[in-house]
């Protein structure tokens, strides 16, 4: 008598059995190898139960806060529990985050979104990934958004996810004696995604960050400014019509250095502010005043 074979599942069924998306499995299959054994080229992908496995275990590493990348290791090692000193990871195009990200955004894939967002933050720091990964991804599913209005909750939901991702980025070790800067959005601005950007690459390099967020008063930002006095105050302002001078002008008398940052404020004529034309221009110049290194 021939024994029973082994059963097999196509990816649909591991997905639902798994409760993820199939382009999370595609994802995992592609970045990391963890798939299907014996797949072909050309022909349908089927799970074992050994693969179905790897893959449970894979989602409950992932979701107790370990990197899709160091999930990988673990599994791939057979160690369950345990994380495999990290070796150095292969080039990831940033095309191919991008358009992973994107992927998983439209596949209403948190999961996915979690993983991909740290490991391409871990991989690249903070400005890179901001710059090359994430705001892309915001800028495409923006266009989604115009083109079909009923999928706004998949760009509010990649904008949660990656406001989630930037307050998970570690900070680095403090640098002593290094000044405050705080971060703020003018009065009229409700979008915080490029601050907290800011916030996270300024907190990785070990400096002091006081966040204000969204639609902040002049009154609180006189008021913060008095009590802290912060070497910087970085205010932010998205269109030309919310970014109103008169609050820089307001806030020159107490000594703090102000920098205008957001596409909103023109790149001169801002009563004594810096423009700030960019996340990789913001660190840079901010970080050496921040740091005690120049003046």
């Amino acid at each position: 008598m021939q024994p029973a074979p082994e059963p097999r599942w196509t990816a649909g069924q591991v997905a639902r059995q798994l409760g993820i998306a199939e382009s999370t499995l595609r994802a995992w299959h592609r970045r990391y190898g963890i798939g299907p054994h014996g797949s072909q080229p050309g022909r349908y992908r089927r799970y074992s139960v050994t693969d179905v496995d790897r893959l449970q275990r894979m989602r409950e590493l992932i979701s107790a806060g370990m990197l899709a990348s160091d999930a990988a290791r673990t599994v791939l090692a057979g160690e369950p529990r345990e994380i495999v000193p990290a070796r150095q990871p292969a080039a990831v195009p940033a095309q191919r985050d991008l358009a992973d990200l994107v992927a998983a955004a439209r596949a209403a894939d948190a999961g996915l979104c979690r993983a991909l967002l740290d490991d391409v933050l871990a991989r690249r720091g903070v400005v890179a990934a901001w710059e090359m990964v994430c705001r892309p991804a915001l800028v495409t599913v923006d266009a989604d958004q115009r083109d079909r209005p009923d999928c706004i909750d998949i760009e509010h939901a990649l904008s949660w996810a990656i406001g989630a991702a930037l307050h998970r980025v570690p900070p680095g070790p403090p640098v002593p004696g290094a000044g405050l800067a705080v971060l703020a959005c003018v009065e009229a601005e409700q979008h915080t995604l490029p601050l907290a950007a800011l916030a996270a690459a300024l907190a990785a390099h070990g400096l002091p960050v006081r966040m204000l967020g969204a639609a902040t008063p002049t009154a609180s930002l006189v008021r913060t400014v008095r009590d802290t006095a912060p070497l910087a105050l970085v205010l932010w302002a998205q269109r030309p019509d919310i970014a109103d001078p008169r609050v820089l002008r307001t806030l020159r008398p107490y000594g703090v250095r102000l920098f205008a940052a957001g596409p909103g404020w023109p790149p001169s004529g801002l009563a004594g502010a810096v423009h700030l034309p960019g996340l990789a221009q913001a660190v840079a110049t901010l970080a050496g005043p921040l740091s005690g290194l120049v003046g």
